[in-house]
Parts: structure tokens; C-alpha cells; sequence
């Protein structure tokens, strides 16, 4: 893995967001696999056991009271790429309350009015991008009660996403144009998530049931428009939907409840978008933005006149060029969903199992605002300014309902079948009306009298969906088993407007489970399913489809257990023009061992491979190297290249850690996780590059922990990240590679 150095940064002391950072160095990174991010938060956390000891706890009031504290902070460092880190890690130097928990639960002689059980903790508390609280309550046979909120902060900027690659050189007039090596589809979001839910009579035959649940997600992000050339955006994100729950369950019998539950969600989308740069001037001093992502010169209307008349400060651009003075859109939308539960379950009758649930949901979503306005000039359309206001408005209806029935139909023989069934209708309009003013120059008004069209769309899209499988089971032995099942699928699609078509397609397939325990600490399980359909929807729609998995657990030692797991998804569309196959590939397999209470290892391995490929037509502007042309129907279409799409992402993760405990109250761990992606695809655009496609992780990590006493420990711990890309990066795009250390400090109290 290369390295390349982008200057050092280290941060001790106060905390540090993403937002505290220069745009520049905030906005100049990338992304890589969230299977790293993934696999490092799990592995850390099944590695490494937790702090030591239960609390002692008091008594006080009735109650038994239990509290531990484990508060410290990071030193955290980064070389290279600070943005990547960010967007990866996005650990920051700073205090903080790494883990805090109270128990409070009544003694067998106390009564108290409130509650007689309570449980509360939080962690990350002081800057960590993912924080959380968590409270629960409950009064014996009164109520039960569990609330939840959680923070987190998404740090995004992948300089290969929509990269806007301007020409290396490009100089007008002494005025050198720049290149942004920054992805214009950038975030810096927080979403903060609450969550409460309320039982009352938890254990009585009739309950009741009652929730709240908010998600909101809000900040800066960048985004980018096109009219004729690129214009960076600002876009203010600021999402929410509140969720209500209420329901009721009704223990009818002693094994038969029945349960209703009302859900309204409502979505209220009120992210706005603005003219972010105008890094230039008019002659009359008027700012003006060029845009970016282009392959040529900007496109101006007098070609005999420079790009850039005047080299002042800012350079004074020529107004007959391409070019944005301003731009705004706005599109607050509202949704909302209301839904209706009917469930059930029993086993009263002798033999038989049945659970089922029947849902119904009417949505209407309102877009009643629309506005977009756009002062420039468009070159290729002689536009000089326009506007377009208008609405929306959508529903879907949506029938769910699903039916399953297990019979036992003699001590080793068993029948199953459920029946799925889904029907949605979506129909909805818009109206828009758009005023477009013609003109030559920025410099000069734009046309008196515009020119109106309006956009006036219905549309209807809806769908049925039937599912029916039924599985036989046989018992064959006490250490095996046999089930064998068949499925039935029927989809049926019919778009009403605009255009009208109907579409149904039939698919049936084969199921095969066997589970078999050839020893008494061994066991395997293994899955075929086996489908074939008449039709697709879409290329990526399978006509044909196998799934293999095997799993299996072996317990060599009571200190020793291996697993391992096989998983492999097959899909086909192979008809002429779409030629699809795509395949999803999973091997992991794992050993845990604890010898004595003083060490442990666990070891870990997998492979995942994504892989697919569908004939495409494309258009671009150069032509690749070696570009084959596609069919007559493509090149009538604007798309005169073909490709078939190849993406094949193999990707490799390990990791081995250890714990152990060299002296009495002294213990160590040590850890290496790795993840490597060798992937290739299909190059249809001469300025592409492989990215994260070429790419690895390492992250090596250890541990301390110190006990002092019963009560107190002190801790230390160390991660190192590691994140390189193969190959040189295209154009100005920054590099992506990075380094970072942080080091986590704790003290442990318990009480």
C-alpha cells in the first residue's frame, strides 16, 4: 500500500468535528468500504472483554442502586487524507464519557409507587460521532417502559463521486481556471434519533401498547445542476419523520392472542438548494460562477473573445459565456403514512401452529411549492433567465397480508405453507409551469416577454404480488432432518399512465433444507433454492435464480468452537440485449478459544464477491480507447457505444486477537484486522478511476487494563487505521490514502 503524504495533523485537548475544519480541508477526501467500518466495530467489540467487576452497589430508599463510570478521552492523529479519515473513522481528540450505567431495582421487602426496576446507560458522550442514551423502566404488573436516543454524525466526501475533473492547464487571459479536487456531492449531516415505547399491563391477558419515534437529519451538504455547464450547490438538508404507534394485544386463550396497532408516520422534507461559488466577476462587478466539468474551453457566444477579459481580482469573465449568477430550488414536501395492523397467533389446537397478519396503508404525499429559479446565460439555448413553479401530489395504497400454518402430522412428520399477498396502487399528478427569458450576454436585461410552457403528467403504476410455499419436514433421526418445499410466485404490473401496458410474470422454484449433527458436537445445515421465472421487469429481474448455503458449528473442546458459513446467491436474465448475470458470494468462517480465564483467541476470516454483468448502451464524450459500437436501436437512441457492464468486487477480511492476563489485576490484548478489495469494472469513461474498487484496510489494536481495586481500573487503548488506494488518482482528484492513530485513556469506576 503506498503512502502519500499530505501533512500531519494532531489534535490533543478540546474536541474536534468535521465543521471546525477550513471548507478546503473538510471537503477534501473520499470514502471506502463500510464492510471495514463494519467488521472493525465488531470485532473490537467481541474481542476484548469489558471492564472489570460488577458494581458493589448500595442500598438506599428501598432499592438497590449500581453505577459504573468509565470516563477518559482519545488522542487521535491523521496523516494524509483528512477528509477520507473523517468519513471513515471520524475519531477526534477530546474528553469524553466513554461508558456510563445505573441500575436501581427495589429489594424483595421495599414497595415504592414509581417503578420497582430501573436501568439506564449511555456512551460516547462528549464528541464521538456516535453517541446514545438509553432508559428503562417498569412497575411490576403496571407498566413497562423503554426510551432510547441516539446521535450520529455522517461525514461524506468521496472526491470520485460525480469528480469534477476540469481540464489541467486551462488559462485565459493570464488567469489560471481552477481545479476542484473535491466531490461536489459532499455531507456533513447529524441525525438524531428518539425512540419511546410504553406497555401497560405487560403480563395481563389485555394489553396495552403506545410509541413515539423521531428521526431527524440535518446540516450542510454540497450537490451540483447542469444548464449547459456544472454549477456547485449548497444544499441546506433538513429531513424529519415523526412516527406514533398505538396498539392493543388480547390473549383470548391460553395460547391464542389477537393484536391491532395504528402507526402514522409523517415526512417532512425541507432541504433547499443555492448557488454555492461565483469565484468570478462581470465587468459591471457583478459575480458570476463558470461551472466545472468541462472537457473543453467554457462555451461562450463570441468565440473571437477570451475567456477571461480582465485579469483582475476576482478575474473579470466574458459575459457571453456559460455561466450562473444565481440559482435557487425549493421542493417542501410532506407525507404521510398511516397504517393498520390486524395479527394474530395461536397453538390451542392440538398440533397446529398459525400465526398471520393483515396491514392496510393509505399514504398521500403533497409537494405543493415548487420553485426554481436560474439568472445566467445557457449558451446552447439562448436562455438568459428562468422560472418554474408548480405541484405535486401522490398516493399509495398499499394491502399486505400474510398467513402461515404449521401441522404436525405425525411425531417426525410436519407440514408447513405460507401464503404471502402484497397489492399496491400508485397514483399521483404534477403541474409546472416554466417562464424562460431569452438574451446574449449576462450583461444586459434579459428579454422582456418569456415564453411559458406547462407540464401537466398523470400517472398510475400498480402491483400484485402473490406467494405461496409449502415445506414438508421429516424428522429422519435424532440427529437429522429433512425438508423439502415448493414455491409459487405470481407478479402482476400494469401502468395505466403515462402509456399503458400490463405485465405478469409466473415464477415457480424448489426448496431443499437438510440438517444433520454427525457428531454430538457437530452441526451442519444446508439450503437449495431453486427458481425459475417466465419474465423480468427490469434487466437485473432474474429468470433464473439458485441459492446454496451451508452452515456449520463445531465445538472441538468446551473451550474451543469453530464455525464457518457458505452463502451463494446465482441470478439470470439471459435473453438477447440484456444478457444479465449477477452473482453475491459470502464465505466466513471463525474460532474461538478460551483455554483458561486468563487467555482467549479469536480468529476470523471471510470472502465476499460481488460480481455482475447486463449489456448497456452509453453515450460519451471522448470516446473510450477501443469503445464497440453499439446496435442501430442504441445509436438512434444518443447512446452510440456498448458495453456489458462488468463489476466484479472480490473483497477478503481477517482479523486475529488475543487476551491475557499476565499478572494478577493486569491483563493485555493484541489485534490485527485487514480488509482487501481487488475489484475490476468495465471503463466507459476515459477519466474513471478504480478507487475503493483497488484498495485495503489495516488496523492493527491493543489493550491494557489495569484493576486496582474492586471498585477501580484504569484503561488504555490503542487503534491504528490504515487506508490505501492502488494506482494513481486521475486529474486533480486528491489522494485518499490516509493514517491515523488514536489512543483511548479511561478510568473505571464502580459503586
Amino acid at each position: 500500500m503506498k503512502e502519500l503524504g499530505l501533512g500531519k495533523r494532531l489534535v490533543l485537548g478540546a474536541g474536534r468535528s468535521p465543521a471546525a475544519r477550513s471548507p478546503a480541508d473538510r471537503f477534501s477526501g473520499s470514502w471506502a468500504p463500510a464492510a471495514f467500518v463494519g467488521v472493525s466495530l465488531m470485532l473490537v467489540a467481541a474481542a476484548w472483554p469489558q471492564s472489570p467487576g460488577a458494581a458493589p452497589g448500595t442500598t438506599k430508599d428501598g432499592y438497590l442502586i449500581q453505577q459504573t463510570f468509565d470516563v477518559g478521552g482519545h488522542i487521535a492523529s491523521d496523516t494524509g487524507s483528512g477528509a477520507m479519515y473523517d468519513t471513515v473513522v471520524n475519531l477526534q481528540s477530546g474528553p469524553r464519557i466513554l461508558n456510563q450505567t445505573l441500575e436501581a431495582h427495589a429489594t424483595s421487602t421495599a414497595k415504592h409507587p414509581w417503578f420497582d426496576s430501573l436501568d439506564e446507560s449511555s456512551s460516547g458522550l462528549g464528541g464521538d460521532p456516535e453517541d446514545f442514551g438509553v432508559l428503562r423502566m417498569s412497575k411490576g404488573k403496571l407498566y413497562d417502559f423503554q426510551g432510547m436516543f441516539r446521535r450520529n454524525r455522517q461525514f461524506f466526501n468521496y472526491d470520485l463521486l460525480d469528480n469534477p475533473l476540469i481540464p489541467g492547464g486551462l488559462v485565459s487571459n493570464g488567469y489560471t481556471f481552477p481545479q476542484y479536487s473535491i466531490s461536489p456531492h459532499s455531507f456533513n449531516t447529524v441525525r438524531r434519533m428518539t425512540d419511546a415505547d410504553l406497555t401497560l399491563f405487560p403480563i395481563s391477558k389485555f394489553r396495552i401498547r403506545a410509541g413515539y419515534s423521531q428521526n431527524i437529519m440535518q446540516g450542510l451538504t454540497f450537490s451540483s445542476v447542469h444548464e449547459g455547464t456544472e454549477a456547485l450547490l449548497q444544499q441546506n438538508w433538513r429531513n424529519s419523520t415523526d412516527t406514533w404507534r398505538g396498539g392493543v394485544d388480547w390473549k383470548v386463550l391460553p395460547r391464542t392472542t389477537l393484536s391491532y396497532e395504528e402507526t402514522i408516520m409523517h415526512f417532512k422534507g425541507n432541504t433547499n438548494w443555492l448557488l454555492r461559488d461565483t469565484y468570478l466577476q462581470l465587468s459591471n462587478g457583478a459575480a458570476v460562477d463558470l461551472g466545472f466539468d468541462n472537457t473543453s474551453v467554457p462555451s461562450c457566444g463570441n468565440h473571437l473573445a477570451p475567456i477571461i477579459t480582465n485579469a483582475t481580482t476576482p478575474a473579470t469573465a466574458n459575459a457571453t459565456c456559460n455561466g450562473f449568477l444565481d440559482y435557487t430550488r425549493s421542493s417542501p414536501t410532506r407525507t404521510l403514512f398511516p397504517t393498520e395492523e390486524f395479527r394474530f397467533q395461536s397453538s390451542d389446537l392440538k398440533n397446529v401452529q398459525m400465526t398471520g397478519s393483515a396491514r392496510y396503508t393509505g399514504a398521500n404525499t403533497n409537494l405543493p411549492d415548487f420553485s426554481e429559479f436560474f439568472n445566467g446565460l445557457e449558451t446552447r439555448t439562448g436562455t438568459r433567465l428562468f422560472t418554474v413553479t408548480g405541484y405535486a401530489k401522490a398516493q399509495r395504497v398499499n394491502v399486505n397480508a400474510n398467513y402461515e400454518l404449521v401441522w404436525q402430522l405425525a411425531p417426525r412428520v410436519s407440514l408447513a405453507e405460507q401464503y404471502d399477498f402484497e397489492d399496491f396502487r400508485l397514483p399521483g399528478m404534477d403541474n409546472y409551469l416554466e417562464t424562460s427569458y431569452s438574451g446574449a450576454s449576462m450583461l444586459t436585461p434579459p428579454s422582456a416577454t418569456g415564453a411559458t410552457s406547462t407540464t401537466s403528467d398523470a400517472f398510475f403504476l400498480g402491483q400484485k404480488t402473490q406467494v405461496n410455499t409449502v415445506v414438508a419436514r421429516w424428522q429422519a433421526g435424532r440427529r437429522a432432518a429433512l425438508s423439502l418445499g415448493y414455491r409459487y410466485r405470481v407478479r402482476e404490473i400494469a401502468q395505466r399512465a403515462p402509456g399503458a401496458y400490463s405485465l405478469t410474470i409466473h415464477q415457480q422454484g424448489g426448496l431443499l433444507g437438510v440438517d444433520v449433527q454427525p457428531a454430538l458436537n457437530w452441526r451442519l445445515y444446508g439450503n437449495v433454492e431453486l427458481a425459475f421465472a417466465d419474465g423480468a421487469y427490469v434487466q437485473t429481474n432474474p429468470r433464473q435464480l439458485q441459492h446454496y448455503q451451508v452452515r456449520s458449528n463445531y465445538r472441538a473442546k468446551s473451550w474451543a468452537t469453530i464455525s464457518g458459513a457458505f452463502d451463494d446467491l446465482e441470478r439470470r436474465d439471459n435473453v438477447t440485449y440484456v444478457n444479465h448475470l449477477d452473482h453475491t458470494r459470502n464465505f466466513t468462517a471463525s474460532a474461538e478459544l478460551i483455554p483458561s480465564a486468563q487467555f482467549n483467541l479469536d480468529l476470523s476470516y471471510g470472502y465476499f464477491d460481488l460480481f455482475s454483468q447486463t449489456d448497456e448502451c452509453y453515450p460519451v464524450t471522448p470516446a473510450p480507447v477501443n469503445a464497440v459500437t453499439a446496435s442501430p436501436a442504441c445509436v438512434t437512441n444518443g447512446t452510440p457505444y456498448f458495453s456489458n457492464g462488468y463489476y466484479d468486487a472480490p473483497t477478503q477480511y481477517g482479523s486475529i486477537a488475543y487476551f491475557l492476563t499476565l499478572v494478577k489485576r493486569f491483563s493485555a490484548g493484541l489485534g490485527y484486522r485487514m480488509t482487501a478489495i481487488n475489484g475490476r469494472t468495465t471503463f466507459i469513461n476515459p477519466r474513471q478511476a478504480l478507487g475503493a474498487l483497488q484498495s485495503q484496510n489495516q488496523s492493527p489494536f491493543a489493550r491494557v487494563l489495569w484493576t486496582l481495586s474492586e471498585s477501580w481500573a484504569l484503561r488504555g487503548d490503542w487503534n491504528y487505521y490504515g487506508y490505501g488506494e492502488e494506482g494513481t488518482p486521475l486529474g486533480p482528484t486528491a489522494p485518499r490514502n490516509f493514517h491515523g492513530n488514536v489512543f483511548t485513556l479511561g478510568v473505571h469506576n464502580s459503586f
